[in-house]
């Protein structure tokens, strides 16, 4: 600088926390699993935002303005309405993207399902409805969630169901998921006595699967 001249400081865009996210996403194979399209790097941004900054959509997208999203996931301008559509596609090729990430099953493996159910303030969702509250609010409409895990609680595949349907009619669908998404042969699967009922049973013996419960 020429003597007496002040040095001007120009901030850029933060790149760290979006370059160390992105790298473990590549590691961990959920690049590869989710694809170049932009769909899949706008969820790969929600991911990012959810872990580094844990607000809303919208809150998400004024988060971006600071950070190198260009630098990082290629993806110019967008708004909560791209990210809306993101989860759109998101939920399209959950299966495919599922089992891009699932380990190879190997004869012997067990697997832990469970539901839960989570209340709704608002009337306008498709699955909301009422039925068994887990939190206590009787009169509130709610959806139901089917968690399926390896044995050591690592998540393999989600299941969302209207808010009134009963524990054992969700266990039936994830044995067939396990059957022909997952190719999953001479397993065991954990559930509770509520989930494992007469038609389970019988979803679990034609696969060829045994079950523990209480």
């Amino acid at each position: 600088l020429p003597q007496g001249a002040t040095p001007k400081v120009q901030l850029g865009a933060c790149y760290g926390v979006l370059a160390g996210l992105h790298a473990l996403a590549g590691k961990l194979g959920l690049v590869a699993a989710l694809g170049p399209d932009r769909p899949a790097k706008l969820a790969l941004f929600m991911i990012y935002a959810r872990i580094a900054w844990q607000g809303s959509r919208l809150g998400a997208v004024r988060w971006a303005e600071d950070h190198a999203v260009a630098e990082v996931l290629g993806l110019t301008t967008f708004d909560e309405d791209d990210l809306y559509d993101a989860l759109e596609w998101l939920q399209a090729n959950q299966e495919r993207i599922e089992r891009a990430l699932a380990p190879k099953i190997e004869p012997g493996a067990t697997f832990l399902y469970d539901v839960t159910s989570s209340y709704l303030e608002g009337q306008c969702n498709e699955l909301g409805a009422h039925g068994y509250n887990r939190d206590g609010k009787r009169y509130k409409k709610q959806i139901v969630a089917g968690l399926l895990t390896d044995a050591t609680g690592e998540p393999l595949s989600i299941q969302l169901y209207p808010g009134n349907t009963s524990d054992p009619k969700t266990f039936q669908p994830t044995v067939e998921k396990l059957r022909l998404r997952f190719g999953a042969k001479d397993i065991a699967v954990v559930g509770d006595r509520g989930m494992i009922k007469k038609l389970g049973k019988e979803a679990l013996g034609a696969a060829g699967y045994k079950y523990v419960t209480a």
